[in-house]
């Protein structure tokens, strides 16, 4: 966190003049006064207002520091990469075997991510996108998942019947569906509960009515 301090013939003055020098909004530190205005009494004795300001994390910030300790606490060495897409916080975990931070269909890396994200809503007031990958996960298990809906829409249609497929997270269901969306062949439905919640891929000439 990067510090200024500013003075001026009044409180704001003084802000003004230490966020010029920081570069930073207002909205984007804490302010602390150390020392209040005096006015001066017939030209003499007055004293300028000085203040202190901080700049406050960013979703960035605590993202890095959160993984960081959390990969020492489970002890795992690697880098961490934090950056701001516009629509989220990517972070990213490089490093040795990373296999049991991602777990099983990603699960432990899912519970990794929503803990970071409830972490760093909590710290800053207002909710932020996270997306958390190790080792390029996120990639290998989309291109996964492509490939198990198209094959799903080709069986259903040449056997022209519903295909479930296994049981998914929320995210991965949703990218079945997104995938199959333009696929004029077929449709696709979520069943199940819980953690039988499935995709089913329906061919739409089973849909007509006979």
């Amino acid at each position: 966190m990067n510090t200024a301090e500013g003075t001026g013939r009044t409180i704001e003055e003084a802000v003004e003049r230490a966020l010029n020098e920081l570069g930073l909004a207002r909205s984007d530190v804490d302010v602390e006064v150390l020392q209040e205005p005096k006015p001066a009494l017939l030209g003499f004795g007055g004293r300028a207002a000085r203040v202190r300001l901080t700049s406050r994390p960013t979703a960035n910030d605590l993202c890095q520091e959160f993984a960081t300790t959390v990969l020492g606490l489970m002890g795992y060495t690697g880098a961490v990469l934090a950056t701001d897409t516009g629509e989220a916080t990517t972070v990213t975990l490089e490093g040795g075997d990373l296999g049991g931070l991602i777990g099983r269909h990603g699960r432990t890396l899912d519970s990794f991510e929503f803990l970071m994200a409830l972490h760093v809503t909590r710290r800053l007031g207002r909710r932020v996108p996270v997306v958390l990958d190790a080792a390029g996960y996120r990639a290998r298990r989309e291109k996964s998942l492509l490939d198990m809906a198209r094959q799903a829409a080709d069986r259903a249609v040449a056997d022209g019947k519903g295909v479930a497929l296994e049981p998914m997270e929320p995210r991965d269901r949703r990218t079945v569906h997104l995938a199959l969306a333009e696929d004029a062949r077929v449709s696709t439905t979520s069943d199940g509960e819980d953690e039988s919640r499935h995709v089913v891929v329906i061919p739409r000439e089973a849909e007509a009515p006979s």
